[in-house]
């Protein structure tokens, strides 16, 4: 059986045609599952219901990576901290409201330039899985 080897000079000839300075990184979070305060009824205040949150982020200005230090990257850690945060600091009464709020604060990380984030009440509404909102924003 003849194999072919791989030549390693001509993978690095390739390597050299890659735009390092192109594309971006999409980081992401999914199904986080919360208990929120939220809703406009009456029957929604002073409760908990379930909460699924999803969301990506779209990162520009690709950090060097080759040191492995988390510092050179945004963290899917530190946006599921802040979506914790957000939803546990009260009620709630409009998803729309919820979701433009962890907007702002994932904002504040200048390296994001969209986020797209998808709320939904997993009990909102008789035989369906779920109801809710998906809201993409970019940076201006």
């Amino acid at each position: 059986m003849n194999e072919k080897k791989m030549n390693l000079k001509s993978l690095n000839s390739e390597i050299d045609n890659i735009n390092h300075e192109s594309g971006y990184n999409l980081i992401f979070v999914n199904d986080l599952m919360l208990n929120a305060e939220l809703g406009v009824y009456a029957h929604e205040k002073n409760i908990q219901q379930p909460l699924r949150v999803n969301m990506i982020a779209k990162i520009r200005d690709i950090p060097e990576t080759s040191n492995e230090k988390i510092d050179n990257v945004v963290c899917y850690n530190e946006i599921s901290i802040i979506i914790k945060e957000i939803v546990n600091s009260g009620h709630t009464i409009l998803l729309e409201t919820l979701a433009e709020k962890i907007l702002l604060k994932c904002f504040k990380n200048n390296r994001i330039e969209t986020i797209k984030i998808r709320l939904e009440k997993l009990n909102a509404i008789d035989d369906a899985e779920s109801a809710g909102i998906e809201i993409e924003r970019s940076r201006k």
